[in-house]
């Protein structure tokens, strides 16, 4: 059953044609990005690239922010997701088709994740081959890319549960939208707030989430960021699961 539900909810994206123009927006700005990246590290490096024909520091300097920027861009695609998946069908009442049935609610949370989440990685695809635009003249650090891209997609699994857990409260949408928007910006400034806290409180900065993922654009595989990010969507899923279930209970003896 949870393969039914998120094949639905990666089919229901398609069908409404949102995931297109989404898909068009997001190569719009980051091939803008990319092409303005390339300029930049052109202009810096030119004297370099004459001297030694290298292209020595190009997945730093160009994939590095490319991919920060696409963190960026998806905190405010991830809650669009979110919202449409579990607050707009509560407003339609096609959620209720969902807790009325005999599936769990594990299923369903379960199921509509790994649909939103494939939705996501489709959208995360073109940009993945960016890159190769580099590697066709230049030498690409491939290691730095592939360990880059999977924090990308363990950051954006991250930002779903997270939302998907605040949308699961809501009743409007937009309200539930800005809400998860709001929180994930909060979320990111921890690290930012690092600077104005007493060393014993610096702690607080390890929950911010582009906090983890520096290491992983920079070509590391750090175990701690791993976990983090592991064990946040298990916290906030499990929240979900817990939430929607108190709200089958009560629909169902009604």
């Amino acid at each position: 059953m949870i393969l039914t539900i998120a094949k639905h909810e990666f089919s229901k994206a398609f069908k409404t044609g949102k995931i297109w123009k989404l898909l068009a927006m997001c190569q719009l700005i980051l091939g803008l990005i990319f092409y303005w990246l390339i300029e930049e590290y052109l202009l810096k490096k030119q004297q370099f690239l004459l001297e030694n024909n290298s292209a020595f520091g190009i997945t730093e300097e160009v994939i590095h922010p490319l991919f920060a920027w696409t963190a960026l861009l998806f905190f405010f695609i991830t809650p669009m997701f979110a919202t449409n998946s579990l607050t707009q069908e509560r407003k339609m009442h096609t959620l209720e088709l969902y807790l009325t049935a005999p599936i769990s609610t594990t299923e369903i949370i379960i199921g509509k994740f790994l649909g939103i989440f494939l939705s996501q990685i489709f959208l995360l695809f073109p940009i993945f081959l960016m890159p190769l635009l580099i590697a066709i003249q230049d030498r690409l650090d491939t290691g730095q890319f592939l360990v880059g891209s999977l924090g990308l997609i363990l950051l954006i699994g991250t930002n779903l549960s997270i939302s998907m857990f605040i949308a699961s409260f809501s009743k409007e949408p937009i309200i539930a939208a800005l809400t998860i928007f709001i929180s994930l910006v909060l979320l990111t400034l921890l690290e930012w707030m690092g600077r104005f806290l007493t060393p014993d409180l610096y702690w607080v900065t390890e929950f911010a989430l582009l906090y983890h993922c520096k290491n992983f654009l920079s070509g590391l595989i750090n175990t701690k960021d791993i976990i983090y990010y592991g064990l946040a969507s298990f916290i906030f899923l499990y929240c979900s699961i817990v939430r929607l279930n108190k709200e089958s209970h009560f629909k169902k003896k009604l």
